[in-house]
């Protein structure tokens, strides 16, 4: 069964109204087998417990340590440091 398409510049070409079943199950999505996932989750564990032991997984979730605030705390010193010094000094000033 075919129906015809809206008017328009191919209006005399004919649009099924079914889509073949091939079509269907090529765009399926291909699941991996349970032998697949267990041996993708094997490798995964393996790597993490590497990275563990190699201390750059901070809680074995698979992330990296936060070190941020390590680099931070020197300049928040210095910073304030400088703030008092410009008090002090316009203190004085005045």
């Amino acid at each position: 069964m075919t129906t015809s398409p809206p008017d328009g510049p191919d209006s005399s070409e004919e649009i099924p109204d079914f889509i073949p079943d091939d079509f269907v199950i090529d765009a399926a999505l291909k699941e991996p087998t349970a032998e697949e996932r267990a041996t993708k989750a094997a490798r995964i564990a393996r790597e993490n417990d590497r990275l563990k032991k190699a201390g750059q997984i901070a809680d074995g979730s698979g992330k990296p340590v936060y070190r941020r605030a390590s680099k931070l705390a020197p300049w928040v010193g210095i910073g304030a440091v400088v703030a008092i010094v410009i008090v002090v000094i316009a203190l004085v000033a005045s």
